[in-house]
């Protein structure tokens, strides 16, 4: 079957559904992914077919913009929408309907925001997919988008409610798009549930942990959440310098923000270099997006642009990383102890999910409170807390005993069979 493959964002956005698809094609079916050009070596690496979308996340998050809508709350970023993604949303629409117009199957992160009209005009199955469990409303815990957390169930359900709220700036761009370019007749709406299409839930899929999330029996048929979507990258090599350096001494602590821009990289990298030095820690800072700069190497920290996570989080003592899912995901698996500096969206949840399963530092740091003096801390809390590294272990041992990526195909390809 052809199935295509439509997400936007940074590469925790990517990776996941680049690993989901890696599985389909090894099982015969003739899968596109259609995301930032940003990806494409990624994807055809990973033997998928590639369609760009002219609307690139990672460029975002550098600008002065896409810098002021990543500190802000929900609200702000909602006031922001019109002059800074409307443009890039009408673009992606019809780059995502040109690569989708054969499709057999679409799979869609609710990013891309046409998803939902191209299942509906084309009557093929259709599969909402997220590395976070934002969609399908439950009791069990606040949505994620939040950046805090209820006790109460019923509020924790009609919290998930907000996802349309937040649809809503796109509403207009959406069905304009649906009349003139779909032929489709009616229109989104925040009255209008898009987790359900010809009276039926759309099935969605979740790339995380049960061990890690509470999967809600009443998702069950529906909602496919068998583990983490880790993406093999065993081919990657290490330069002799890393090499030299992780064999010079004890493990280190890793840090990375990954796609994350620092307010004020120098600060935060200074920060960290005394904070390091002070307790006597080795350190790899992997620099990513954050606008942090290379260093010369010295005897207690090694800089690099880019490693695998599950690469070097493994080789590690800890990790110092922003709470994104992929990197909070390579983690756990490793079995490392974390401290979490989260900065928007579901950072806050993974930060919260982290330290309440006891694997994270009491505290998350936020950037605007990085101080030497509170990392210093955090690090000594790891290196003197056993159960931080006993927790992390043991869910380890949970991770690995999933499959993820091959019970959620193997629940694809059930559900495109029940529609036929």
């Amino acid at each position: 079957m052809k199935i295509k493959l439509l997400t936007i964002g940074t590469i925790g956005d990517v990776k996941p559904f680049i690993a989901l698809g890696k599985e389909l094609s090894t099982r015969g079916h003739h899968v596109t992914i259609c995301t930032g050009k940003a990806f494409k070596d990624l994807a055809e690496e990973n033997g998928l077919f590639f369609s760009p979308i002219r609307a690139d996340f990672v460029d975002l998050t550098q600008s002065e913009e896409g810098k002021r809508m990543l500190k802000g709350n929900p609200l702000s970023i909602f006031r922001q929408v019109k002059t800074v993604i409307s443009p890039m949303m009408e673009r992606m629409l019809v780059d995502i309907w040109k690569v989708t117009k054969d499709a057999d199957a679409i799979i869609y992160h609710p990013k891309t925001l046409g998803g939902y009209d191209i299942a509906e005009a084309l009557h093929i199955p259709a599969f909402i997919a997220h590395p976070v469990p934002i969609i399908a409303p439950t009791r069990h815990f606040t949505n994620p988008i939040l950046p805090f957390s209820m006790r109460n169930g019923l509020l924790n359900k009609t919290s998930f409610k907000i996802n349309r709220f937040v649809m809503s700036a796109f509403y207009s761009i959406i069905n304009r798009w649906r009349q003139k370019t779909l032929g489709l007749p009616g229109k989104r709406s925040i009255f209008k549930d898009d987790t359900m299409l010809d009276n039926r839930p759309i099935p969605v899929l979740y790339g995380c942990s049960p061990s890690i999330i509470p999967f809600d029996e009443k998702w069950k048929d529906h909602v496919s959440m068998e583990g983490f979507w880790f993406l093999d990258e065993e081919s990657w090599a290490p330069s002799p310098e890393l090499l030299h350096f992780l064999e010079a001494g004890p493990p280190p602590f890793t840090v990375s923000f990954s796609s994350m821009p620092l307010s004020n990289p120098e600060r935060v990298l200074n920060i960290l270099q005394q904070a390091f030095k002070e307790t006597g820690q080795r350190a790899i800072l992997i620099t990513g997006e954050s606008g942090m700069t290379q260093i010369a190497d010295g005897t207690h920290t090694f800089t690099a642009g880019s490693i695998p996570h599950t690469w070097i989080f493994p080789k590690s003592r800890a990790v110092i990383h922003h709470g994104g899912a992929g990197t909070t995901a390579a983690a756990l698996k490793a079995g490392k102890p974390m401290v979490i500096c989260p900065f928007s969206g579901d950072q806050p949840f993974w930060a919260r999910k982290m330290k309440d399963i006891g694997v994270a530092t009491a505290v998350p740091l936020k950037e605007k409170d990085m101080s030497v003096e509170l990392f210093v801390s955090s690090i000594h809390e790891v290196l003197s807390t056993p159960s931080l590294t006993d927790q992390a272990a043991e869910a380890a041992i949970q991770i690995k005993k999933e499959n993820g990526i091959t019970r959620t195909a193997d629940f694809i390809e059930e559900k495109m069979e029940e529609w036929s």
